[in-house]
């Protein structure tokens, strides 16, 4: 498969799904923003489904790298843990709450994208490791719970108060709180 034409039928579905959301998007559409035929969109990609994991894989991925690079001049482990939660998690939930298209696709990433979705939190949860590693809670022997699994709380958490919150400022009042009761600061 020729990656340019992938890359570029992704950004026009991209592109797609967030004006009209995925329920009204058709595998037209998308040829005609690619500006491909709709049988040559088929060689490139067999379902609309495809595409679409396709976009949230694309965009899981440069969520993290931009969580990677913006944490990384940050000093204490309290300042990248608040900034990597910032764009991982109230970004995406401030991206819902300012459109329905947005919380259409989200909603549609439970629905045929969990794999992705699993995947890209465990890719998260491997970014907070070293950091919760290089706080001082995690560096003494009489830890009762690892980073890892600490990850995985804080991860999950912050997961399931995009449910609960009202708004972004409810959910950053969650994170803050969750950060606080995880490293006892």
């Amino acid at each position: 498969m020729d990656l340019k034409k992938r890359d570029a039928v992704l950004a026009a579905a991209r592109n797609t799904f967030l004006r009209y959301g995925y329920k009204r998007v058709t595998m037209n559409d998308i040829a005609e923003a690619a500006g491909i035929s709709r049988p040559a969109l088929y060689l490139v990609f067999s379902s609309k489904e495809e595409i679409f994991k396709g976009v949230y894989d694309h965009f899981v991925k440069e969520t993290l790298a931009e969580v990677e690079s913006k944490i990384a001049p940050l000093k204490s482990p309290d300042e990248k843990l608040r900034a990597a939660f910032e764009l991982w998690t109230v970004r995406p939930f401030e991206m819902m709450l300012g459109s329905s298209e947005v919380a259409e696709l989200f909603e549609c990433t439970f629905g045929f994208a969990q794999d992705s979705v699993k995947q890209g939190y465990r890719s998260f949860e491997k970014i907070l490791i070293p950091i919760l590693k290089s706080h001082s809670r995690f560096q003494t022997s009489n830890i009762k719970i690892s980073a890892e699994k600490m990850a995985h709380v804080l991860s999950s958490s912050a997961r399931g108060f995009k449910i609960t919150a009202k708004d972004a400022a409810g959910l950053r009042s969650l994170i803050k709180d969750l950060l606080i009761l995880a490293l006892g600061d």
